[in-house]
C-alpha cells in the first residue's frame, strides 16, 4: 500500500518522478494525490505515452495537459489551442543518447511550465531575469572583451527579435528598444557597446524605419489582389487593425527613450534623423485616415451585418441593398479620406463577393444537379431565377445611386463598371447558363407525357426517341 499522498507501490520510480513534479508544478494538495495518480493509472493511453517517452531515446518530448482530477500525457502531437487555453508542463529529454533511468531522471529531464502567454512570460523573463544575469560583471569573470561584447551583441538581436515577436501576436507593432547600457539617459557606452553607441542607435532607427513603412503599406485591395474574395467585413476588420497598429505606434513615438535616441542622433548630426521625422509625419496622418474611416465605416456595421448574416432568406436579400448604398453615399459626401475611386471599388467589389457567398449558399452546383435528379426541376429553375434577380438588382441599386452622387457635385462615382462587377458578371453568366440548362431538362423531361395522334393512333414512341438521348446527355452532363 502506497504512503499517504505518495505513489503507489510498484509504480515505475520515473513515472512517480514526473508525476509528483507535475503535482507540485499544478498545485495538487496530498489529500488529493491518491485520486491523481489513480486517474493517471487508469488511462491507460496517457501511461503509454509518458512510458514511450522515458523509454524511447528518439522521442524528444512529453505534454502533460490537465484533466479533471489528474493529468493526461501526449508524446505524438503538438496540443491543441484549446488546451494551450490552460497551462499545461512539457517534459523534455536533455540528452537524446542517453537513456533515462531510475537514477538519472531528475537530470535527464527538464519540466516546463506552458501557459497561453508564453511568450510574454518568455519576454519579461529575457528582459529582466537572464539579461541582468548576463550582464552582471560577476558573471562574466573570465570573458575576454571580444567575447562579452559578441555576446551581448547578440542576445540584444535576440530581445529585439522576441519584443517584435511578442507584438505582432497580439497585432501591433512594437518598436524594439536599444540596449540599455547604448541609450543616451544610460551616461556611458557599456561593454557591449563601446565606442559604438552612434551605430546601434542608428540600427535601431533603421529598424524602426522599416517596421512602420511595412504597416503604412499595408493595403485592403491586397486581398482582392491575391485573388481571394473577401466580403465587407473584411475591410472593416482591416481598419481597426491599422488604426489600432497605428495608434500604437504613435504611443511608442512619443515615449521619453525613443524621443532621447532620435535627440542624441539630431545633435550628433545623424543622417537618419531628417528622413525618420518625414516617416513620422506619415504615420501621423495615416493615423488619421484609418481613424477617421473606422469612424465612418462603423456606420455600415449593422447594415453589413444583414447582409452577411448566413440564416438570412436569399429572397429578401435586396431589401439590404439600399440601406448599404445609402450608408456609402453619405460616407462618400462626409468622409475626408474615404471618398475616392479606389476606396469606393474594393467595398463595392467585398458586396459583389458577399452576395456570391449567400447565393451559393442558396443553391449551386449540386444543388443543381440534385434536384434535377430528384425531379425537382421547377423548384431548381425558381432558385436560379431567384439568384440571377437578386445579383442584377444589386447592380440595379448601384447604378441608381452613383446617379445620385453625379447629381450632388463633385467628381462623382466615375468607376469603370467592369472592373467593379467583373466577379458578380461572370456569375450572373453561369447563371444563366445554368438556367438555360435547366429549362432545357424540363422541356425534354415533358415529351415523356406528351402523346402525337394521327390517322394510326397514337405515335408516342417517337417522342421516347427524342427523350432517351437527352436523358443520356444528361448523365454523361
Amino acid at each position: 500500500m502506497a504512503e499517504e499522498g505518495g505513489p503507489p507501490k510498484g509504480m515505475d520510480v520515473r513515472v512517480a518522478w514526473v508525476l509528483q513534479r507535475a503535482m507540485t508544478l499544478m498545485g495538487v494538495r496530498a489529500e488529493k494525490a491518491d485520486k491523481f495518480y489513480s486517474a493517471f493509472t487508469a488511462d491507460q493511453a496517457s501511461s503509454a505515452a509518458l512510458t514511450r517517452f522515458l523509454d524511447d531515446t528518439e522521442c524528444s518530448f512529453c505534454y502533460l495537459i490537465p484533466t479533471g482530477e489528474g493529468i493526461s500525457a501526449n508524446s505524438t502531437d503538438v496540443p491543441t489551442p484549446a488546451q494551450m487555453r490552460k497551462k499545461l508542463i512539457a517534459v523534455h529529454r536533455v540528452n537524446p543518447e542517453i537513456a533515462i533511468t531510475k537514477d538519472n531522471v531528475k537530470e535527464s529531464c527538464i519540466m516546463l511550465e506552458m501557459t497561453k502567454n508564453v511568450m510574454d512570460l518568455l519576454n519579461m523573463y529575457c528582459q529582466s531575469i537572464y539579461l541582468s544575469t548576463l550582464t552582471n560583471p560577476s558573471n562574466q569573470t573570465g570573458w575576454s572583451d571580444l567575447v562579452a561584447k559578441d555576446l551581448m551583441d547578440k542576445y540584444h538581436v535576440f530581445l529585439a527579435s522576441l519584443h517584435v515577436t511578442v507584438g505582432l501576436m497580439k497585432g501591433h507593432t512594437w518598436l524594439p528598444h536599444p540596449p540599455r547600457d547604448a541609450l543616451p539617459s544610460s551616461g556611458g557606452m557599456g561593454a557591449a557597446v563601446g565606442s559604438n553607441k552612434h551605430h546601434v542607435l542608428e540600427g535601431a532607427v533603421i529598424t524602426w524605419t522599416k517596421q512602420i513603412r511595412h504597416v503604412l503599406k499595408q493595403d485592403p485591395e491586397i486581398l482582392l489582389k491575391e485573388g481571394h474574395n473577401p466580403e465587407p467585413s473584411a475591410e472593416l476588420k482591416f481598419w481597426r487593425s491599422k488604426a489600432a497598429n497605428l495608434n500604437s505606434i504613435h504611443s511608442q513615438l512619443g515615449m521619453d527613450a525613443l524621443k532621447k535616441v532620435l535627440k542624441f542622433l539630431e545633435t550628433n548630426k545623424s543622417t537618419y534623423t531628417a528622413p525618420f521625422s518625414k516617416l513620422q509625419k506619415e504615420v501621423e496622418e495615416a493615423r488619421e485616415e484609418a481613424n477617421d474611416n473606422i469612424r465612418f465605416l462603423g456606420t455600415l456595421t449593422k447594415a453589413i451585418e444583414k447582409l452577411t448574416n448566413e440564416s438570412a432568406e436569399f429572397e429578401t436579400l435586396e431589401s439590404t441593398f439600399e440601406p448599404v448604398f445609402h450608408s456609402i453615399l453619405l460616407i462618400w459626401r462626409y468622409s475626408k479620406f474615404y471618398n475616392t475611386p479606389t476606396r469606393l471599388a474594393v467595398l463595392i467589389r467585398e458586396i459583389c463577393n458577399t452576395v456570391i457567398a449567400q447565393a451559393l449558399r442558396y443553391v449551386n452546383g449540386p444543388d443543381i444537379f440534385g434536384m434535377i435528379s430528384s425531379e425537382e426541376t421547377t423548384e431548381c429553375y425558381a432558385k436560379l431565377d431567384t439568384t440571377l434577380k437578386v445579383c442584377s438588382s444589386l447592380k440595379d441599386v448601384y447604378l441608381v445611386f452613383r446617379e445620385i452622387a453625379a447629381n450632388q457635385g463633385g467628381e462623382g462615382w466615375k468607376m469603370q463598371n467592369d472592373a467593379l462587377f467583373v466577379r458578380l458578371d461572370a456569375f450572373r453568366e453561369r447563371c444563366r447558363d445554368a438556367l438555360d440548362f435547366v429549362r432545357t431538362v424540363i422541356q425534354y423531361t415533358k415529351l415523356e407525357r406528351v402523346e402525337i395522334g394521327g390517322t394510326r393512333g397514337r405515335s408516342e414512341e417517337h417522342t421516347s426517341e427524342l427523350q432517351s438521348p437527352s436523358i443520356i446527355s444528361y448523365a454523361v452532363f
